[in-house]
């Protein structure tokens, strides 16, 4: 064999399939762009500065790099599959597997030198105008002078290189396994008509129904948080299986209805569609679920950053919240506190407005029936309860309402004390202390430190604090020293600017410095001084959002054009037999754009059917971020699903052309 044929063979086969490599080498391309400028702003200095943003941007790293080994090898598939018949007509023409396969790695290696090229080339090039997006989101200075990451290109090569190295073993023991007649005949194979797998279909509806379940009835966000993968996965799964299993069913279904199958129109349809979702089933429902990933990337984060000044009044109810813990029994003066706090807000000029002033003691529990006990003696199953004291006088104070306590008694407020089982109960037990249970229902004070927790939470109004005591005595023996301190809350609005409120603060959280007799520790949050670590974090989210979703909306795109080519050419020949018989070309043409349409627009409308079913519990896990404007979110999500639907559409038009080309050439 004269020396450089191989070589020469690989880059004649890239030119003459270039209809179905430079697609693929072009995403190559922008997956390399993409994950170097989240890789470049990851390790950018300025990035590392804020610990939020450096932890959402090192996440945004291992989701592209997992993204891009399963995205490429998948198409991979696609490209081996359009090369096999072309691979048995090189063994039958003389050259043995192993030149086939040396074949297969130049043109791997061009494949992958060419994409690193270009994608790196392209990354370098826009990762200023990337920086320069995430600090306009962020609200940075922005940062001008220019530099190239020499870690994110060693990230990138070595990451790309393996992805290259999975697909060039995955073609080549395609080759291996296979005889050339089975090559030859690789893309004609499957022509038998597809079975009924009622099996496959009734567990795909029983799986998407169970996510959609979930997704609906969830009550708690804390309930939502832990179950939303399982949603997530059910419904992964119950896609696939309906694409695949039940809509050749439904099909079949039709087509036993003689009086609407025995129509041109709907005869042609159907049969042409039935080997359609035989053979596109798969990528249909993988275009199915990124299109949902999209939708709900985007309409969370966009929701998030918008909404941002919703979170910070929902996270800081007061724009000033001061905590002070003590020890039961520790002679704590809360006047004294506040006459500080009151004296340093007039020397700065400011005025106090909405002031709260509060003490609780606070536990964190689960429940068993009635009591309340410690996480090794609850189910497994228990959800955390915070359990927070107030006495009856600071709970008239938050809330403006009355409640009748006596001593050793208890009223509680909360959703454990709302339901049917709690009705019944006449007391309950609190870390072995029992207390006599005087009403239930009521106004929930909004005490600001407590919105960030985790948890369910508890209001228990008793007639003194003392009577608490001895529930911090249990949870000292129970938990530690740390449990068992009581917290004194001031939380209060002030006039002024949005920059005089900043410097009013700046003065406040130095009273964490400072020793009060009787307290332990004092602590300082504010609305304003908060609002920038808000940004790092929401911003970041809604950069990592739209930058993940038009990496997946690129994902779609590719499998969106490598099925219309797929199905290009494998329906020509069937259509053309289609005319041979008897169906006049418009007929042909009008079955093909109603099959077409009919596929296309399946992944889109289901995705829209997800993102609906899974409204319920993403406005829970919103909840838990504090975002809880649902009207924003929907509107959010409704402007989402439109443009979506519109970038959606104009894929469809510029894909479908390339289909149309293949199957009327020879027409």
């Amino acid at each position: 064999m004269r020396k450089g044929f191989l070589p020469r063979l690989a880059a004649t086969g890239l030119k003459n399939n270039r209809q179905t490599y430079l697609p693929y080498w072009l995403t190559c391309a922008g997956t390399v762009m993409m994950f170097y400028n989240m890789c470049a702003l990851t390790f950018h200095t300025s990035t590392i500065k804020s610990s939020n943003l450096s932890t959402l941007m090192s996440i945004g790293i291992g989701v592209t790099a997992i993204f891009a080994v399963i995205f490429l090898f998948y198409t991979n598939s696609f490209v081996i599959k359009r090369r096999k018949k072309e691979f048995g007509l090189y063994n039958i023409l003389g050259l043995e597997k192993k030149h086939i396969g040396v074949t297969m790695l130049f043109e791997s290696l061009y494949v992958y030198l060419g994409s690193m090229i270009l994608g790196l080339g392209l990354g370098v090039l826009f990762n200023k105008l990337v920086t320069l997006i995430l600090y306009r989101i962020l609200d940075f200075d922005p940062n001008f002078g220019f530099e190239v990451s020499s870690q994110s290109i060693v990230y990138t090569v070595v990451l790309f290189a393996g992805i290259a190295v999975l697909n060039l073993l995955f073609n080549l023991l395609q080759v291996r396994l296979a005889n050339p007649i089975q090559l030859l005949r690789d893309n004609s194979a499957g022509e038998k008509e597809p079975k009924a797998k009622w099996i496959s279909a009734l567990a795909g509806a029983l799986t998407l129904g169970a996510g959609y379940w979930i997704a609906l009835t969830i009550a708690s966000p804390l309930d939502a948080f832990g179950m939303f993968f399982v949603a997530v996965i059910l419904v992964i799964i119950g896609t696939y299986l309906l694409f695949t299993a039940g809509s050749i069913i439904f099909l079949k279904l039709l087509r036993k209805n003689k009086k609407y199958y025995y129509k041109p129109a709907h005869f042609t349809t159907i049969s042409g569609m039935i080997y359609r979702m035989k053979q596109n089933a798969a990528g249909l429902a993988s275009i199915c679920i990124l299109s949902t990933a999209v939708l709900v990337m985007i309409s969370t984060t966009v929701s998030m950053f918008v909404g941002i000044d919703d979170l910070l009044h929902t996270r800081f109810p007061q724009e000033i919240d001061i905590s002070a813990t003590y020890l039961p029994g520790a002679n704590f003066d809360r006047d004294a506190l506040l006459s500080y706090v009151e004296g340093t807000v007039s020397e700065a000029g400011r005025q106090v407005e909405n002031m709260e002033v509060s003490t609780s003691l606070t536990i964190s529990t689960q429940r068993k029936g009635n009591a309340f006990v410690s996480g090794s003696d609850a189910d497994v199953s228990s959800a955390i309860h915070l359990l927070v004291f107030l006495s009856k006088d600071d709970y008239y104070a938050l809330s403006g309402e009355h409640v009748s306590v006596g001593a050793g008694e208890i009223y509680a407020l909360g959703n454990v004390f709302d339901g049917k089982e709690a009705k019944e109960w006449d007391s309950i037990d609190i870390l072995g202390c029992s207390f006599r249970l005087a009403g239930t229902g009521g106004a929930s004070p909004e005490i600001g430190t407590y919105t960030a927790y985790l948890a369910e939470i508890c209001y228990l109004v008793v007639d003194e604090l003392d009577t608490a005591a001895p529930v911090a005595a249990a949870a000292k023996e129970l938990y530690g020293e740390s449990y068992d301190s009581f917290t004194c809350h001031i939380a209060f609005d002030t006039d002024g600017t949005q920059e005089e409120k900043m410097e009013l603060a700046g003065q406040l959280k130095e009273i964490r410095n400072l020793e009060f007799p009787g307290a332990e520790k004092i602590t300082f949050s504010g609305r304003e001084l908060s609002r920038t670590s808000f940004f790092d974090t929401y911003g970041g989210l809604f950069f990592l959002g739209i930058f993940l979703g038009a990496l997946f909306l690129m994902a779609t795109v590719l499998i969106i054009y490598y099925k219309q080519i797929v199905e290009g050419y494998d329906d020509k020949e069937r259509f053309s037999i289609m005319q041979k018989v008897g169906m006049s070309r418009q007929e042909v043409k009008q079955t093909v754009r109603t099959q077409v349409v009919i596929v296309f627009f399946i992944p889109l409308l289901t995705a829209v059917v997800h993102i609906a079913a899974a409204f319920p519990i993403l406005t829970k896990l919103l909840y838990l971020l504090n975002l809880q404007n649902e009207l924003l979110f929907l509107v959010c999500t409704i402007c989402t699903v439109l443009v979506f639907a519109l970038i959606y559409s104009i894929v469809y038009s510029m894909t479908a052309k390339t289909y149309y080309k293949i199957v009327y050439r020879r027409m």
